[in-house]
């Protein structure tokens, strides 16, 4: 390997050794501990071809930008869909490559073709990169990555977050990895030993399952003989990092329109014929009147105010480089707006913007050529490192505890040398507290597995 290669950390050399003799592993070593390079590594030092299964928005910005600066000797291709209809791609894809790199939803199209494609026989190791997405074991993405974990003697599982919402999102990994050997090859076993079902809700048309006390140490000492997980300030001498609530008052225009809102919501639960989809619906809608617009039923976003862009404009400004999370496409507009009349360079990451050119945005950023960006969690949460920025700022909270953790450490991972913050804007007494609240509870129920099985 070339000489300007930086060496692995101690803790990346664990991992790469810890998996190497085991067939079925877990990795979940928070984010930012460089857990791609660890995979990378026990590929390299093991006979046979890996499959990658990751996010589309890591595929280049993560996995390729990682073979590419750390073995560049080995040889690689990223599936793209637009050639998948020439003659010989998959076999051309499979058979010129020591390592393949595939999105979560080209795996029905791979499964479709393993069975004529000898090429895939010489891979050994499947490397399934955000296990959560796999968590719904009804999903057809779930059914095609179990039936495709089958042809593999070699499986890791990889995950800063594994148990996003609660203890049951283990269990269909699980069961993909090893066929159900550890958490039983039942879901409804395995509910059945580790929940009580309560009491339904008045007009609740379903049942809600809680997870019995001492649950997560049972599901711990299963998994722990093959998981491994590494936590970042433990194994990296990292600098301070803060979590701070930035609380504003409401404007009275503002206030009006949510009170409004949150009184049809009222009324509606106190009528007893709100389903979980209607509430969530009824909470979204006053999350986007705190965002400053609402949505009409055209899907025009109506604006309603800019105070809180305002305000991040200001923050923006007086850092060197940050990173702003949205959730909604008109917040992109508002802040694009304010962002160019006070001359502040910046880039969006987004569902609408192609992986390669979200390589090219994460490198120009690292490069210092913009000064914030604008990122939305589900296209810019996993993989991508960002650590020019030491400020991530969450224009609006969001209800995914997984995109909140992995977002939260976009800048701050390995490569972090400065102090840095997390600032989680609100308006006073409003659902946003609720959210970022809800979210710390998650994190508890979460942390307790993951303490666990580290031990």
């Amino acid at each position: 390997m070339t000489h300007n290669i930086p060496s692995l950390f101690a803790h990346q050399v664990e991992t790469a050794e810890f998996i190497i003799p085991k067939p079925h592993t877990f990795c979940t070593s928070t984010p930012g501990t460089g857990k791609t390079r660890s995979l990378l590594e026990v590929h390299d030092r093991t006979p046979g071809k890996t499959l990658v299964v990751c996010p589309k928005t890591i595929m280049d910005a993560a996995w390729a930008a990682d073979i590419k600066r750390f073995y560049p000797h080995v040889k690689y291709e990223v599936f793209n869909r637009k050639y998948q209809s020439q003659p010989y791609y998959y076999n051309r894809l499979f058979d010129e490559n020591e390592i393949v790199i595939i999105n979560h939803d080209a795996v029905k199209d791979v499964l479709d073709r393993v069975k004529s494609l000898p090429e895939l026989h010489n891979y050994s190791r499947l490397v399934y990169d955000e296990f959560t997405a796999i968590k719904n074991r009804t999903a057809i993405r779930s059914k095609a990555s179990n039936k495709l974990a089958q042809y593999f003697e070699n499986k890791t599982l990889l995950s800063g977050s594994p148990t996003p919402k609660n203890l049951l999102d283990i269990w269909y990994p699980s069961y993909v990895l090893d066929g159900g050997q550890r958490l039983g090859a039942s879901f409804y076993h395995f509910r059945n030993a580790i929940c009580q079902p309560v009491a339904k809700r008045y007009g609740q048309a379903y049942t809600e399952w809680e997870v019995l006390p001492g649950a997560e140490e049972e599901v711990a000492y299963l998994l722990r003989d093959i998981t491994i997980r590494h936590e970042l300030e433990e194994v990296l001498d990292m600098p301070e990092r803060i979590y701070r609530p930035m609380t504003l008052p409401m404007p009275d225009a503002l206030r009006k329109q949510y009170q409004v809102m949150r009184q049809q919501a009222l009324l509606e639960l106190e009528g007893g014929d709100v389903s979980a989809v209607n509430a969530a619906v009824l909470s979204n809608k006053l999350l986007q009147i705190c965002s400053g617009s609402v949505y009409d039923s055209t899907g025009k976003a109506i604006k309603l105010h800019l105070d809180k862009y305002e305000l991040i404009r200001d923050l923006v400004a007086e850092r060197d480089h940050s990173l702003v999370f949205i959730g909604w496409n008109h917040q992109v507009d508002a802040l694009s707006d304010l962002y160019k009349k006070a001359g502040i360079t910046f880039e969006v990451i987004n569902g609408s913007v192609p992986q390669t050119k979200r390589g090219q945005i994460v490198e120009d950023f690292q490069r210092g050529k913009y000064q914030t960006l604008i990122l939305h969690p589900a296209a810019a949460a996993h993989g991508l490192t960002l650590t020019r920025s030491t400020t991530t700022i969450w224009a609006s909270p969001t209800w995914n505890l997984e995109h909140f953790i992995q977002s939260n450490h976009r800048d701050y991972r390995a490569g972090q040398n400065k102090r840095s913050e997390v600032i989680m804007l609100e308006y006073a007494d409003t659902i946003e507290r609720r959210v970022y609240d809800n979210l710390q509870k998650k994190t508890d129920v979460q942390t307790r597995l993951l303490e666990i099985l580290k031990t």
